[in-house]
C-alpha cells in the first residue's frame, strides 16, 4: 500500500497589499508557480467560515417502515445527495446494510414539532448489495461510511464493523444511481484503507490542483477496533475516474493522495491524550467518543468542515462502566449519561498542505455544536451531504423522526453554507493576510 504525500509547501514570497484588498470578496491570493509558465496559476481561497455561518433552513423526517430489503428504523443513516432527483440516498438499518432513496420534500418544514415535519417519499426501496460484487465480498465488509454520487453513478465507501486482525481491504464499490438493484462494480480497495474509506465530498474547483484530485474522501476511529483507524478525521483524495476504468476483478487499487491522517501507530494522534480513560473530563478536541461523520470543502473558503459527535467532555470516559444513572455500559462511554453532544471541527485547507506531516494538522476551530432537533445532543449527526450547486448541507440525526411510541427514523436537518464570506472587518482582513503571507 502506497500513500502519496503531496509536496504543496509553496517558496516564500511577498503578498501585494493592493492584489489582496482586490481580492477581499475572497480573500485570497495568487497561486505561486510551480514550474509551469503556461498558464498563470488560480487563487487559493484564506476566508475562512466559523460554526455560526451555517444557517439553519428546516428539516425533513423519513417515514418510518420497511421499503424494499430495509428499515429507515434504526438507521445507520450514511447519506448522499441526488442532484438529478433532488432526493438522498441513506443507508439503513445496520442489520441489512442497504440502501434507498427518499425524495427531499418541497418545502422543507420550519418548524419545531417532528409531528408536523414533512415526510420523504421513497422514490427506490432499500437494496442490499454489498454481497453482489464481481469480486465477492471476501472481506467480510458490512457496514456503510460513506456515500456520494458523482456523474450519475452511486459510489459506496464501506468496512467490516468488526475487523479484529485489521486485514479487511476492500473499500468501494460503485452502482447505477437510477437503479440500485442493478450491476454493482467492485470491490476496489482504496490506499488507506479504513482511513480513506468513509464520507466523500467534491473538491472545489480552486482546490483540485493543490489537492491533486476532484473527490474528497475521510473517516475516523468512528467503529470498534481503532488501532486500524485514524484517531482524528483525515482528508485524502482521489480520482473517481478510476473507478470505471477498471474491473476490480483485474486491478482493485485506487491510488489516493492523503493530506491529513492521525495514524494509531506511533501514537500520531490528533492529540496526545485522545485516548485517556478516566473520570472527571476527556480531551474536548477528540476522544473515545468522538465520530466524524462527515467532512467537505465549503467552496469559496479555505474550510474544511468536518461534522460529528462527541461525549464524556465534561465527565470522562471510562469502559464497561456503570453511568450516573445506573446503566452499565457496553463499552466506552462518558460517566454522565447526558454528557453527549453534536461536534464540529473546521481545518484551514492551507494549513494542511503547509504541514510537515500528515498528522501535523490541527483544527483552527472545535467544540460542542447544538443542532436543532438533537434534544441537546441525544440524536447525534448520523451522516450528511453537501450540495455545492446551491450550497445546502443535509445531515441526518439518529432517531430523531420519532413520532411513535417504536420507531426511531432519522430526520434530516438542511443548512445554508455561506461559499463567498463577505463583510470582514479590517481586523479580519489583516488576520486573514497574515495566515497567506504564512503560505506563501
Amino acid at each position: 500500500m502506497t500513500l502519496r504525500r503531496r509536496d504543496t509547501r509553496r517558496a516564500a514570497g511577498p503578498v501585494a497589499l493592493v492584489a489582496a484588498v482586490a481580492s477581499i470578496a475572497s480573500l485570497s491570493i495568487p497561486r505561486p508557480d510551480h514550474g509551469d509558465t503556461s498558464h498563470a496559476a488560480a487563487p487559493l481561497p484564506h476566508a475562512r467560515l466559523a460554526i455560526s455561518d451555517l444557517t439553519y433552513r428546516g428539516a425533513f423526517r423519513l417515514p418510518s417502515g420497511t421499503f424494499g430489503e430495509s428499515s429507515t428504523n434504526y438507521a445507520v443513516g450514511t447519506l448522499a445527495h441526488h442532484p438529478a432527483n433532488d432526493s438522498i440516498f441513506i443507508a439503513g438499518h445496520a442489520q441489512q446494510n442497504a440502501v434507498g432513496e427518499f425524495a427531499i420534500p418541497t418545502p422543507i418544514g420550519t418548524g419545531n414539532d417532528v409531528d408536523d415535519l414533512p415526510v420523504a417519499e421513497s422514490l427506490q426501496p432499500f437494496a442490499a448489495f454489498l454481497g453482489d460484487a464481481p469480486t465477492g465480498n471476501p472481506d467480510g465488509i458490512d457496514r456503510i461510511n460513506g456515500l456520494h454520487v458523482d456523474d450519475g453513478s452511486l459510489i459506496v465507501n464501506a468496512e467490516r464493523w468488526y475487523d479484529a486482525a485489521g486485514t479487511a481491504v476492500d473499500t468501494t464499490l460503485v452502482l447505477d444511481a437510477d437503479d440500485l438493484d442493478g450491476d454493482v462494480s467492485g470491490y476496489f480497495e482504496l490506499d488507506g484503507r479504513t482511513h480513506a474509506g468513509g464520507y466523500m465530498s467534491d473538491v472545489p474547483d480552486e482546490w483540485r490542483d493543490a489537492l491533486g484530485n476532484r473527490l474528497l474522501t475521510g473517516w475516523a476511529s468512528n467503529t470498534s477496533i481503532i488501532s486500524r483507524h485514524s484517531i482524528g478525521p483525515t482528508l485524502f483524495t482521489f480520482d473517481p475516474d478510476d473507478l470505471t476504468d477498471r474491473d476490480a476483478t483485474i486491478d482493485p487499487t485506487i491510488s489516493t493522495d492523503v493530506h491529513m491522517d492521525f495514524p494509531y501507530a506511533g501514537q500520531r494522534w490528533i492529540t496526545p491524550d485522545a485516548l485517556d480513560t478516566q473520570p472527571g473530563s476527556a480531551s474536548p478536541l477528540w476522544n473515545h467518543l468522538s465520530r466524524a461523520r462527515y467532512g467537505f470543502i465549503a467552496p469559496g473558503t479555505s474550510t474544511f468542515v468536518v461534522l460529528g459527535s462527541t461525549g464524556g467532555v465534561d465527565s470522562g470516559i471510562g469502559y464497561k462502566i456503570t453511568q450516573d444513572n445506573d446503566n452499565l455500559c457496553g463499552g466506552y462511554c462518558a460517566y454522565a449519561a447526558d454528557d453527549y453532544s453534536n461536534a464540529y471541527w473546521l481545518f484551514d485547507v492551507n494549513d494542511i498542505l503547509a504541514a510537515d506531516d500528515v498528522h501535523l494538522p490541527q483544527p483552527y476551530a472545535y467544540g460542542e455544536w447544538s443542532v436543532p432537533f438533537d434534544d441537546g445532543g441525544r440524536h447525534g449527526i448520523i451522516g450528511g451531504s453537501f450540495d455545492p450547486a446551491t450550497s445546502t448541507l443535509y445531515l441526518a440525526l439518529d432517531g430523531a423522526g420519532q413520532v411513535g411510541t417504536y420507531d426511531r427514523p432519522p430526520l434530516v436537518v438542511v443548512f445554508d453554507v455561506p461559499t463567498t464570506p463577505n463583510g470582514f472587518s479590517i481586523t479580519e482582513l489583516a488576520s486573514a493576510l497574515r495566515r497567506a503571507e504564512r503560505v506563501d
